[in-house]
């Protein structure tokens, strides 16, 4: 008997035996688990869900300043809101850009839709500029909010326009001079331990206690959030047009010319700007694609389409802080699960490199959240063949931050940039100990350019470990094909070469410490932290050690200002494994357990 015909047999028994609603309910779980794409399986699992539950009487659309109007189906009409909106008294239409370094190449007509330049350098003064203007109408003077940069100084920026007070509960890793900003900007900072779960359920009870005069301001889910932020996608919509013809007449040879607009992209974070573009261009441009993208360590809006439900995850990483949340709300999950059209993840790298292709085409700085959308137009395009060849392909990428960027951490951007463009490789080398060594192994990868060499002789061993970057010298050469050209070359002197670009552990500590390997310590334990940069951290981290539970290895290293990077090796007695293990948990600083990173069992010990 084929499988159709017992998942039809099951399917028969379930309806005669269980009824119509477990029936519903066991296809509403198979559409989850068969891996279709949310575009096809939430449609039709609203079907079923529709067929299932009790009929409503429909409710008249609502007559008034459209700040309110609902359709029959009792949900916000999000292109009257945007219509109606209250934005522009605040914020000007940003300009959409031509990226003549991107368009060529990636043989495509790309645009940069400016959101960096708002008054408050955020597409988010938007949302929250319209949120706070209703509420202000309805007679709220104080208003609070929980942010770890961007939205706090959207905020500030829109409510001293409005002449309201604005009350900013923030996490205590925000760097001092985003609070000093903000006070500057006459919002009352309170700061409160812990990360932006805390912050939040502070910022909550603070509205709680206040007897109605502060109000909490969502800074997402949010229906005047979300129409404000829609404002960005009726703007491409009138622009698009012009400036498609603009970037043709400045070049004569541009790749892309006037045609359809196939793509935009947006990054996710609370999704409200995603939720909104989706809201307005799916009424007025049905066939543009409207494609989401956040960081590959923190993609939380994936894994909630793909699963069916807003899944919770934990604080994301602090680089892309200006996008972090740690569950998305119901109405903005509800727009994206039915309108947007794709979810695109990206490393840390492919964000540095994003940073520099926009400051080459702009000369415009973004913070990293700024910059996703365009790693992930970048990612798409090198995933999908048949995007790559439409021809005349036109896409634009929404630069909605550069609030956070702080000078510090410009260093980690530029040493990553290369690695994300798939320039510069860096490999971990067993090189033998002996005399001539570096010269071979110099001359046997030329053409490339050697970028960076790390070493350090170990007596007790007889082969060095050397770190070593290189930088292409064809820009045209994959990165694939390049690994290889260098690995054989190396292994035709003697040297094994093995390709870390995307080892994390390895970039940012390993090839640091290369060298002096005591051998296997028993019990020791690798955990890799991100610490905030403040000065109890570090004291902290030290004061949950136990007695008996001694460093064995330690590397720190500043990355941008706000995060501490720290490498740390920690020998475990035998049978304390469990209370080790719940340290680290209550701690509450992002770690990796890298124990068993082949980096740290191969090279490293």
């Amino acid at each position: 008997m084929g499988v159709l015909q017992v998942g039809l047999q099951r399917g028969r028994r379930l309806l005669l035996e269980e009824g119509v609603g477990a029936w519903n309910a066991q296809w509403a779980r198979h559409l989850a688990s068969n891996g279709l794409p949310y575009r096809i399986r939430v449609p039709l699992a609203k079907l079923q869900e529709a067929k299932a539950a009790p009929k409503e009487t429909s409710k008249s659309a609502g007559v008034g300043d459209g700040e309110k109007l609902e359709t029959e189906s009792s949900k916000p009409d999000y292109l009257r809101l945007a219509l109606t909106s209250r934005v522009y008294d605040m914020v000007h239409q940003t300009p959409l850009q031509y990226a003549s370094g991107l368009s060529h190449r990636l043989q495509a007509c790309v645009h940069i839709k400016r959101e960096d330049l708002q008054p408050s350098f955020s597409s988010r003064i938007r949302g929250t500029y319209n949120a706070l203007d209703s509420l202000r109408r309805e007679g709220a003077v104080r208003v609070v909010t929980y942010s770890v940069g961007s939205q706090g100084h959207s905020l500030a920026v829109a409510a001293q326009r409005l002449g309201m007070q604005a009350v900013v509960v923030m996490p205590e890793r925000v760097p001092l001079a985003r609070r000093q900003t903000l006070a500057r900007l006459g919002a009352e900072v309170h700061i409160t331990a812990g990360g932006l779960v805390e912050a939040k359920q502070e910022a909550e009870r603070l509205a709680a206690e206040s007897s109605g005069s502060l109000v909490l301001l969502s800074p997402h889910d949010d229906p005047h959030v979300i129409a404000g932020q829609a404002t960005v996608g009726l703007e491409i919509v009138r622009q698009y047009g012009a400036a498609a013809e603009e970037a043709q007449a400045e070049e004569s040879s541009s790749p892309g010319g006037v045609g359809k607009l196939n793509a935009i992209f947006v990054c996710t974070g609370g999704s409200s700007l995603l939720a909104g573009v989706a809201a307005a261009v799916k009424q007025l441009m049905p066939s543009t694609k409207v494609i989401g993208v956040e960081p590959e360590e923190s993609n939380l809006l994936e894994r909630s389409l793909v699963s069916g439900h807003r899944v919770v995850m934990p604080e994301p990483s602090h680089f892309v802080d200006g996008a972090g949340v740690v569950q998305v709300g119901a109405e903005v999950f509800r727009l994206c699960n039915e309108l947007v059209d794709d979810i695109v993840t990206v490393s840390n790298d492919e964000i540095c490199a994003a940073v520099r292709d926009c400051f080459e085409d702009t000369r415009a700085m973004l913070e990293p959240a700024g910059a996703v959308s365009i790693a992930g137009l970048k990612r798409y395009l090198a995933n999908n063949p048949a995007a790559r060849n439409i021809p005349n392909a036109n896409y634009v990428c929404i630069s909605s931050d550069a609030a956070n960027i702080e000078f510090d951490i410009l260093r980690f951007v530029a040493e990553r940039a290369s690695m994300g463009e798939q320039k510069e490789r860096l490999f971990a080398l067993e090189v033998p100990d002996k005399a001539g060594s570096f010269y071979r192994m110099y001359k046997a990868v030329q053409p490339h350019w050697v970028t960076e060499f790390v070493y350090r002789h170990s007596p007790t061993h007889q082969k060095a470990l050397v770190y070593m970057a290189l930088e292409r010298s064809d820009e045209m050469m994959s990165g694939t094909e390049g690994v290889k050209e260098v690995a054989d070359n190396l292994a035709a002197v003697g040297v094994k070469a093995t390709d870390v670009t995307n080892n994390e552990m390895a970039k940012t500590h390993a090839k640091y410490l290369a060298g002096g390997r005591p051998g296997v310590i028993e019990g020791e334990r690798v955990i890799r932290f991100e610490f905030p940069e403040e000065p109890s951290s570090l004291a902290r981290f030290l004061a949950a050690l136990q007695n008996d539970w001694y460093i064995t290895l330690l590397h720190y290293r500043n990355h941008g200002g706000q995060v501490g990077k720290v490498l740390c090796g920690i020998k475990v007695p035998l049978g304390q494994e469990e209370a080790f293990d719940k340290a680290l948990e209550e701690l509450g600083y992002t770690f990796h357990d890298e124990t068993n990173n082949p980096i740290f069992l191969d090279y490293m010990r």
